[in-house]
């Protein structure tokens, strides 16, 4: 099982693997890292605050919990949407590139946020 840190770890790299395969063209690898990004990310908090993060179910719950901590958690909860529509988007194929775009820089955007959320725990 992975640690917070090694989770920190994976959540980073896999942010820069989401931008690399943008750059190769394959959508379907830009979308699962970035919704892996986050999920990694979410994982590294949950297990430092003890909050359940084994199932798809208990870690939509656990970043939801952080999210109500961020500045403006509307737009988390929006920004969040859209990482789940990239994980969906991996299996089912139904984003451009242009859209895939704009929903990588949203995960920039709700990675910073979750960061700042974190800290406020």
């Amino acid at each position: 099982m992975a640690t917070p840190a090694r989770h920190r770890e994976i959540s980073a790299e896999f942010l820069d693997h989401a931008e690399v395969e943008y750059q190769k063209g394959d959508m379907l690898q830009a979308s699962e890292k970035a919704w892996g990004a986050i999920a990694h990310y979410s994982k590294a908090v949950s297990e430092e605050q003890g909050w359940q993060h084994r199932s798809h179910f208990d870690l939509r719950k656990s970043t939801l919990r952080l999210i109500e901590s961020a500045d403006d958690p509307g737009q988390c909860l929006r920004y969040f949407w859209i990482m789940e529509r990239l994980h969906i988007n991996f299996y089912e194929e139904q984003f451009s590139a242009g859209e895939v775009r704009f929903a990588l820089d949203d995960t920039h955007r709700l990675m910073d946020a979750l960061k700042v959320a974190e800290s406020r725990l």
